[in-house]
């Protein structure tokens, strides 16, 4: 007939969303008052949105939304899965903040990379940084046009 339901894995998971959203607003380093004023709520409401054990208030989704645009990962507060495109959500929005404290989900290529990477004796790690390093800092330096030097020579 149907298969049977497994229980999810309780290891490394923070059950409610109100202790999630805690932990984002730390992540970001806002206290209770800031997130309450970003809110347009007192200190007090966010105590209640983050009192955990069945005791607080869900925080409304019109709230959740504005989170979104305080650099909070919405998809992780709701669901406890940390969202894959939270960094162009806030390149798109072009004010959130993007630093995530808890480990990241790695996107396919990037496991790849990780994986080649790993297997790289010391020496070769080094070189492999030193590639990444010159092309993140050539990236940031904008495009300037060699000065023309003046011809030598015959005419």
């Amino acid at each position: 007939m149907g298969n049977k339901i497994q229980p999810v894995k309780s290891d490394s998971v923070i059950y409610s969303s109100s202790a999630r959203l805690k932990v984002e607003r730390t992540r970001l380093g806002l206290s209770q008052v800031a997130l309450g004023k970003a809110l347009g709520v007192t200190k007090w409401t966010v105590i209640n949105y983050e009192r955990t054990g069945g005791r607080g208030t869900p925080i409304p989704a019109d709230l959740l939304s504005a989170c979104s645009k305080l650099g909070m990962d919405v998809q992780y507060i709701i669901t406890g899965v940390s969202s894959s495109n939270l960094n162009r959500v806030a390149e798109e929005a072009g004010s959130y903040r993007t630093e995530l404290k808890r480990p990241t989900v790695l996107s396919k290529e990037e496991q790849q990379l990780l994986e080649k990477y790993r297997r790289l004796k010391p020496s070769q790690r080094a070189q492999a940084r030193s590639i990444v390093e010159a092309l993140v800092s050539a990236e940031g330096k904008t495009a300037k046009k060699p000065a023309s030097r003046p011809r030598h020579g015959k005419r």
